[in-house]
């Protein structure tokens, strides 16, 4: 029987709670970790604005897929030049030469999904100071933080004590872990909704332009923004632009009647869970999009100008609610990756609907 069904009562019961992971991002010394709601955690050194970044990930369970990379440039800094990383790698000063047999071998990328070759590295790497590209000496990897890191990850994930454990290594078997928590299943419509016509949506542009409720926008009527787009054959999403920033746009949100009189209702996002760095699970739309062909509401809140950090989430609106079907989220700016490679904190598995649908805007 499997270590973790032989735990006592109150254990399994704190067990049964982690089906639906709490999800994390934190960060120790030099190292940023972010687990998701299904206990899948990635793990990487910062700041990556110096161009070279070893990254960590695993999921939970016994089917944990982990892999380890090494990259040197990214999209930002374009392609780097210099010499292969496997020839150039130091290890506090002394030339690194980790066994690459088993590893993708790129010129500026290293990486590795062979469980024993992860093993191998890290018994070389873990308690040492830094990894240096020796022709670059500021491209520099600090390794404080890690074992913290990844020791964080083993808990998360069940394998502290056990065969599986990246530090804290025991006797207990490698498929001994518990499974990976359920992804959630997020259900859409069973059919896009009718396109607006002509006339609706001029009738919902008015109304959300002079008569619908904005009190509390700082932002002047001039500069607003109205787009409208169908929720449903009866109901219609109308976005109204509020605040605006340098690079940020909030909106608010109604669900209104498709036809008159017309009847708002404002609408709330609000997350299944406590966002790192946040006191509630309200979520603001900001620079929100609404695609009425699959249902999906996209909002994407930049921590600064390039890009390289904030929050993204898609929403999947379901005929009743828009429920979550993916948040991601990058705390750390340092131009490393944009926002389709942050990492995920919420993540689903979401069936497609067929594309209808139009939207329309005026300013």
């Amino acid at each position: 029987m499997p270590y973790w069904m032989k735990l006592p009562f109150a254990s399994l019961l704190l067990f049964a709670a982690s089906l639906h992971a709490e999800p994390l991002q934190k960060v120790f010394s030099d190292w940023q970790i972010t687990c998701n709601n299904i206990n899948s955690c990635v793990v990487r050194n910062f700041p990556g604005d110096n161009g070279l970044v070893m990254t960590f990930s695993r999921s939970a369970g016994s089917n944990d897929r982990p892999l380890l990379r090494i990259d040197y440039g990214n999209r930002y800094t374009g392609e780097l030049q210099g010499a292969p990383l496997k020839d150039n790698l130091l290890l506090d000063g002394q030339r690194l030469k980790p066994d690459l047999k088993h590893w993708d071998v790129q010129p500026h990328h290293l990486a590795t999904a062979h469980a024993i070759s992860i093993d191998e590295f890290l018994a070389q790497v873990m308690d040492a100071d830094n990894i240096q590209l020796l022709y670059r000496p500021n491209a520099t990897i600090s390794l404080h933080g890690l074992k913290a890191a990844l020791l964080l990850m083993d808990d998360i994930q069940g394998r502290v004590n056990g065969m599986s454990a990246w530090v804290k290594r025991g006797n207990r078997a490698a498929m001994d872990v518990p499974p990976e928590p359920a992804i959630p299943e997020v259900e859409p419509p069973l059919r896009a909704p009718t396109p607006l016509t002509r006339d609706e949506t001029t009738g919902l542009i008015d109304f959300g332009t002079w008569r619908v409720n904005t009190d509390e926008c700082s932002l002047d009527p001039q500069r607003r923004e109205v787009s409208v787009a169908p929720l449903s054959d009866d109901k219609a999403l109308l976005l109204v632009s509020c605040e605006m920033g340098a690079y940020n746009v909030i909106d608010l949100a109604f669900e209104v009647s498709r036809s008159e009189p017309y009847v708002a209702k404002g609408l709330t996002l609000t997350l299944p869970f406590v966002p790192p760095d946040r006191g509630d699970k309200q979520l603001e739309l900001i620079n929100a999009e609404y695609d009425a062909n699959s249902g999906e509401l996209l909002t994407f809140s930049k921590g600064r100008g390039l890009g390289d950090c904030g929050t993204a989430t898609r929403w999947q609106y379901n005929g009743r609610q828009f429920v979550l079907a993916e948040y991601a989220q990058e705390s750390t700016c340092d131009a490393w990756h944009g926002s389709d490679d942050w990492p995920t904190l919420w993540t689903s598995k979401t069936e497609p609907v067929a594309p209808t649908g139009t939207v329309e805007m005026t300013p």
